[in-house]
């Protein structure tokens, strides 16, 4: 879809009152596949690596798409400019290269404010998204039931709702309220119908939430551990589900086959059983808007008793790094504490020496607990079950003791009082 039939596409339902609900973007059309240029600005001078395993990533979910990347521009500031987040000469050549290649879409590393969006999409003439905008392009592709796309609907109004404000300000700038004048009333209906339909979203997402919530609290009840399997997509969570509850839950190679939690029971022995949760794939430099839209699934994270954080010790050093770093503080904004987290390294299948040297070099490590396991070839399954049920006991006593000591504190207050 070309540019113009785009603004053709807003022009009409610019008018409508279901602007916000039916607005599309070029990845929607039912034939994903074109050119892409990758955009970074690169804030740190001194960063010489990091950059590359954040540009690699954002390739991959481009690629996720069927969109073929052409070429990369790198620019290197120690801050965004305010117009393009690039500078200008950046942007001629970017200009440059959109002409040459014909690329239907640049993405952007960077998230970019409205303002940036605007400029460069009336400056380059084709589709700009960011890092946000992409990674709900594929959620929305992987999306399958309602709850998933209400909340895929809540991000993208959350994260376009200024844009579309600011596009419906600069379109009406000229124009006031008047017979036979669409100017101030037409741009104040665009807003309201924005705000009521976030309004009705954000009323479906809180009763979900109480129902959830309802649901955790009667799963407390009956006393049934809960384990969830977080992680970053394609680390194997979906496969170790089905390693440890024999469940056949469909496995993918593609990023984000999973953003529905699966719940599963497994049998440990005549006296204890688990719940094991499946959840959403995390990615690097994940946007804390994400994380407030998706709350519904992380909900389960928050309230597990323990967290399998599963990476793969497959990736080099530098990125199992940033991957364990960056997955231990997400689990801590969510709620998750460091005592209720068990670092699993999947995939030691194909390399084992290889895979407990780069763990070995993890300094990291030291202040967390760990295991290492193959889900594919199920490897130590067994050790891990064992682990699991060590750190529930452990646990288990650690809040029977936190309790006892609230109690006592509370009874010598109250003596104190009295």
């Amino acid at each position: 879809m070309s540019v113009k039939a785009k603004i053709l596409i807003i022009e009409k339902h610019l008018s409508a009152s279901s602007l916000f609900l039916n607005f599309k973007m070029v990845l929607q059309a039912p034939s994903p596949q074109g050119k892409a240029v990758l955009c970074m600005l690169r804030t740190d001078p001194h960063d010489h690596a990091v950059y590359r395993i954040r540009l690699d990533e954002l390739r991959n979910l481009v690629e996720a798409l069927n969109i073929e990347v052409i070429t990369e521009i790198i620019q290197t500031r120690i801050k965004p400019t305010a117009k393009y987040c690039i500078g200008k000469g950046k942007v001629k050549e970017l200009l440059r290269c959109v002409k040459e290649e014909q690329i239907d879409v640049v993405v952007f590393y960077n998230i970019l404010r409205s303002s940036q969006k605007l400029n460069l999409i009336r400056t380059l003439n084709c589709d700009v998204l960011d890092r946000y905008e992409l990674t709900l392009e594929i959620f929305e592709k992987m999306a399958s039931d309602s709850i998933s796309k209400l909340q895929i609907e809540a991000a993208r109004l959350n994260k376009l709702a200024p844009y579309f404000k600011l596009e419906a300000k600069i379109r009406f700038h000229n124009e006031h309220a008047f017979l036979r004048s669409t100017g101030e009333y037409a741009f104040h209906n665009q807003i309201r119908e924005l705000t009521k339909r976030q309004a009705r979203i954000h009323s479906q997402i809180e009763e979900l939430m109480k129902k959830k919530r309802r649901h955790i609290q009667k799963q407390r009840e009956r006393e049934n551990p809960t384990v969830c399997i977080a992680g970053f997509y394609n680390a194997g969570k979906t496969t170790l589900f089905n390693a440890l509850t024999g469940d056949s839950k469909p496995v993918n190679s593609e990023p984000f086959t999973t953003l529905s939690n699966k719940y599963q029971r497994r049998y440990v022995d005549s006296t204890l059983s688990l719940i094991f949760i499946d959840t959403i794939g995390f990615v690097l430099d994940l946007d804390p808007r994400l994380i407030q839209s998706f709350r519904l699934n992380l909900e389960d994270v928050r309230n597990a008793d323990l967290v399998l954080l599963l990476l793969e010790v497959t990736d080099d050093l530098l990125t199992l790094t940033m991957k364990l770093s960056e997955g231990l503080k997400l689990l801590k904004n969510i709620g998750v504490p460091k005592k209720r987290v068990l670092v699993v390294f999947n995939k030691i299948d194909v390399d084992p020496s290889v895979g407990s040297e780069v763990v070995k070099k993890l300094a990291i490590l030291r202040t967390v607990e760990w295991v290492t396991i193959s889900a594919k070839e199920r490897i130590n399954l067994n050790g891990l079950l064992e682990r699991i049920q060590e750190k529930l006991y452990l646990l288990t006593a650690y809040q029977k003791r936190e309790h006892s000591i609230r109690l006592k504190r509370i009874n010598s207050e109250g003596a104190f009082r009295k």
